[in-house]
């Protein structure tokens, strides 16, 4: 009898494991779609005088920075990708975050609103960033332009 335990516990393993298979199946093809942003938008928005990023909603994990965003922050480009603000420590105080997120959620966009952004160097930036939703293979992300003003304090 002590095997008819082991056989329904195996059984309870495998059904688990598929199910984590089938997890880890979905989450690689949400990132693979996710890096599969258009190559013409990215290409366009490389070189732009406008910091611009996009990151997804729910975690904050970047998925595209362009030149302009990375030398505000003094990143290279696989230093940010992949990573959330949270990783990267970016926002010097996570309340801005939370009223950001705030906006969003009354106004479905952000424009014009002043947040410090902290440099890999630890200085500080001070930025007006204008936000909205995007949809990306069915993620929501947001489309985050940055203009810093650090110059003008």
């Amino acid at each position: 009898m002590p095997y008819d335990n082991a056989d329904s516990r195996i059984q309870e393993l495998e059904a688990e494991l598929l199910k984590l298979q089938q997890e880890n199946s979905k989450l690689e093809k949400e990132n693979r779609d996710l890096r599969s942003i258009s190559e013409d938008y990215l290409k366009a928005s490389y070189d732009n005088q406008t910091a611009l990023s996009i990151s997804r909603f729910k975690d904050g994990v970047f998925l595209y920075m362009n030149d302009r965003c990375l030398k505000i922050l003094g990143y290279e480009l696989e230093e940010v990708i992949g990573k959330s603000v949270w990783e990267l420590n970016i926002w010097v105080d996570f309340t801005e975050r939370e009223v950001l997120l705030n906006h969003f959620s009354k106004q479905g966009y952000v424009r014009n609103f002043e947040c410090r952004f902290r440099k890999k160097d630890g200085n500080v930036a001070v930025t007006l960033i204008s936000s909205s939703i995007i949809n990306v293979n069915g993620v929501k992300c947001m489309v985050i332009s940055t203009i810093d003003i650090t110059e003008d304090f």
